[in-house]
């Protein structure tokens, strides 16, 4: 998100470069060769055209930036879920084991008793 920031921070003061420049240099040029206000409603209109266009990729970046942050965290939920069930498999794993375990003392237990028996 940081970089959508920059990225609109950035062409904000490029667009307000290009705003303010634009009648300081209509102004020379209409001192020094005679400029008439044709050629001025052209430049300005051509300068709104570049800022919609600008604006228009804006909001298409913007727009993919989103439908990147929501896959991402899709993604990030289901990395998630598996790991939890990863985790239950091995620790049901455990448990079965440490079970087995157990069971395997008990009848060791058990044997010693009916050897002890038997003698």
């Amino acid at each position: 998100m940081t970089m959508t920031k920059l990225l609109s921070v950035s062409i904000l003061a490029l667009l307000l470069m290009g705003f303010y420049a634009a009648p300081l240099q209509a102004q020379d040029a209409m001192q020094g060769s005679g400029m008439d206000m044709k050629n001025m409603k052209s430049q300005m209109e051509q300068m709104t055209a570049q800022m919609e266009q600008i604006q228009a990729l804006m909001k298409d970046s913007m727009a993919k930036m989103a439908a990147a942050d929501a896959a991402m965290k899709s993604h990030m939920e289901t990395e998630q879920a598996s790991m939890k069930g990863q985790m239950e498999l091995q620790q049901a794993i455990v448990n079965y084991l440490q079970t087995m375990t157990d069971h395997m003392q008990t009848m060791k237990k058990n044997k010693g008793i009916m050897d002890d028996q038997k003698k």
